[in-house]
């Protein structure tokens, strides 16, 4: 598949209120048969195994509410996704206050009752997962036609950065263990074709760096290079620890995330977190360059474009309030790489349909199909061909999962997660 930039001169029309080149009316119109096609082909689901998968969680779930009844004594009807029942057992029970917001509620999320690091706490975490967990599978057996053993939803472009969502039922929040019951048609293997550090390649080419290219070209690890250069220690002594933070400064890049952000998820000062994000940034300039220069078109401009003339607009960008054009400032890169993406996956998702294709779904960065199972590596070759396109020179490179079950696609080598 060969993608072409939007030249500034071609005409631009207005689809769904906002103004797009002429190339995404195009790409949009093309779309409303792919999204057919999904939604009445639909996934297969195991009904019989989700019920019980359901009992499970179910089970799971009561017996560490029995366990903290009777830990703590409790009586009467005591809601544990309540933040203010959870502030008042803590605080009478183990002389642990919660913090409040500006709003004056308690701040009971995962985040703040693992900081405790108390064994109340955690189960207290684990059973409001597990409740999470049960009303996203319940949710997922209610959508699920019973006769036929099929779930469908409906694909929607609300989103101004073009990203296409799910709903009713939504199948790219589906957890881990909801992708255990869904299977591939008889005869017939899944394909997952993801694409790799996606948003981070797109960056990486609209702004001409050379950092990530270097590491890409010579086969490094980009997370473990950067956290190598960042601390000044051989590249082969990173640890998975230490990378785990190349990758998440990584995202912050791709998803504009602030110092306040990153320090929340490192548990860690704001200063420190600055420090940080300086010393991956002074490796990557022409990243920096990029992203201020987006941010300079849009203020003057009023919008954001994606590479192929998807355009936002964004009036708060010259609002006179900070935390408003701060947020527009953010929402303007992210259209530019983000925006960007989607378009890339939905020209993938037009080729593989218009290639014969049975496309079951798509999830943010990546295209599940069913092909035959004698013609797996056939498939993977002809996905890769449609798929791996080049941006400003640079190759997208994906990715191809195969399996029987859709969680199967998510497994490590050599362990099946879903045996039929």
């Amino acid at each position: 598949m060969s993608l072409k930039y939007r030249d500034e001169r071609e005409p631009i029309y207005t689809c769904d209120r906002v103004v797009h080149s002429e190339t995404i009316q195009a790409l949009e119109k093309d779309m409303q048969g792919v999204k057919i096609s999904m939604q009445n082909r639909g996934l297969n689901v195991d009904v019989n195994k989700l019920s019980a998968l359901i009992d499970g969680v179910r089970l799971d779930k009561d017996k560490i509410r029995d366990s903290l009844y009777e830990n703590l004594h409790l009586k009467g009807k005591v809601n544990l996704n309540s933040a203010r029942d959870i502030a008042l057992i803590l605080s009478s029970q183990l002389g642990v206050k919660l913090r409040k917001s500006r709003t004056g509620r308690y701040i009971a999320n995962r985040r703040a009752l693992t900081d405790f690091n108390n064994p109340v706490t955690q189960e207290i975490s684990q059973y409001r997962n597990l409740e999470r967990l049960l009303s996203t599978l319940k949710g997922l057996y209610t959508a699920t036609d019973k006769k036929q053993g099929k779930v469908s939803c409906i694909y929607t472009d609300d989103c101004p950065s073009g990203r296409l969502y799910t709903r009713d039922y939504n199948l790219q929040g589906i957890p881990e263990l909801g992708r255990t019951v869904i299977y591939a048609d008889e005869g017939c293997t899944f394909i997952l074709a993801d694409y790799d550090s996606f948003e981070l390649r797109i960056i990486s080419a609209l702004s001409h760096d050379k950092y990530f290219k270097d590491c890409w070209a010579k086969g490094l690890d980009m997370h473990k290079k950067a956290v190598s250069d960042m601390k000044g220690i051989p590249y082969e002594l990173v640890t998975d620890k230490e990378r785990k933070l190349g990758k998440m400064l990584g995202f912050g890049l791709s998803y504009g995330q602030e110092a306040a952000g990153l320090a929340r998820n490192l548990r860690t000062s704001i200063h420190q977190a600055e420090k940080l994000i300086k010393a991956y940034k002074s490796n990557i300039p022409e990243i920096e360059a990029f992203k201020q220069e987006t941010i300079e078109k849009a203020r003057s401009t009023g919008f954001a474009e994606t590479y192929f003339g998807r355009r936002r607009f964004l009036p708060d960008i010259i609002s006179p309030n900070i935390v408003a054009r701060k947020k527009s400032e953010r929402q303007a890169v992210n259209t530019r790489i983000q925006g960007t993406a989607a378009d890339i996956v939905k020209f993938s998702l037009v080729a593989l349909h218009k290639a014969g294709f049975k496309i079951d779904t798509m999830l943010h960065d990546g295209i599940l199909v069913t092909v035959p199972e004698g013609e797996v590596e056939d498939s993977i070759e002809r996905i890769k061909v449609i798929m791996e396109t080049e941006l400003e020179g640079l190759k997208l490179i994906v990715s191809c999962k195969t399996g029987k079950w859709w969680s199967d696609c998510y497994a490590k080598p050599g362990r099946e997660s879903s045996p039929k």
